[in-house]
């Protein structure tokens, strides 16, 4: 029996280092948690996605619905398939491409104004927030364009609506070539969501020392003080103490 309880005693001895090493390893800093909630993942997302993961995949549902009404012969049927368009779009409650958007803009904001942020990411925060505004303002026009769809008295006239609106969802993907030069999202003003991802992995490829992909755990339970100090809730209850996506 002694024998049993010393085995037992050393098994627990043996175990807890690696469970300790699980919990206790190195904490990424504040900033590259932010990072990793705009490319990773993040606890109020329906899928608990990144922001921008997120936006992708809304993105290309505002395609195929898009698809689908610009197929269709019939008024009823284009109107319910561009009203799922604009939601996918522009929903805030189930994160929209422009809600998405518009919160891995935020987070990347909040890595670069953490104590902890390289310069070389207070640099590249202001300027993919500003190469971001195309993709908002087509999500915009979007919703413009699905409130026009809706009240279409005709077939033919809504048809010539969700041509209009395919192409914004196709460059809210792709990005567009707007100046005419042949190459498709050569400057910011023409950037789709494949342009902005590869921003943000640029950004990430300079980092020093290098972004690791941060641990769930981290990733949800970064959580701001009325202070505003960033901290981790070592209780782990996930959430944000203010509430903040």
């Amino acid at each position: 029996m002694r024998r049993q309880r010393l085995l037992a005693l050393l098994a627990i001895v043996l175990v807890l280092p690696f469970a300790a090493g699980c919990v206790s390893r190195r904490a990424p800093t504040v900033a590259h948690v932010h990072i990793g909630h705009a490319i990773t993942g993040v606890h109020v997302t329906p899928n608990k996605e990144g922001y921008i993961v997120s936006a992708e995949r809304r993105a290309k549902e505002t395609i195929d619905y898009t698809a689908k009404a610009a197929a269709s012969h019939d008024l009823a049927e284009i109107k319910r398939n561009i009203a799922l368009a604009s939601q996918a779009t522009n929903a805030d409650d189930t994160f929209g491409v422009k809600e998405s958007m518009v919160m891995a803009v935020n987070h990347i904001t909040f890595a670069a104004t953490s104590d902890d942020a390289t310069l070389n990411v207070q640099k590249a925060a202001p300027i993919f927030a500003s190469d971001s505004a195309r993709v908002i303002e087509r999500c915009d026009l979007i919703g413009l364009l699905g409130k026009d769809v809706q009240a279409s008295t005709s077939e033919k006239e809504a048809s010539l609506l969700v041509g209009e609106i395919a192409k914004l969802a196709q460059a809210n993907v792709t990005g567009d070539d707007s100046n005419g030069d042949g190459v498709v999202g050569s400057v910011p003003s023409e950037y789709g969501l494949v342009q902005l991802r590869k921003e943000l992995e640029d950004m990430i490829a300079r980092e020093k020392p290098p972004y690791v992909t941060v641990d769930q755990w981290y990733l949800f339970n970064l959580v701001r003080l009325p202070n505003g100090k960033w901290v981790f809730d070592k209780f782990g209850r996930g959430g944000n103490i203010e509430g903040y996506k």
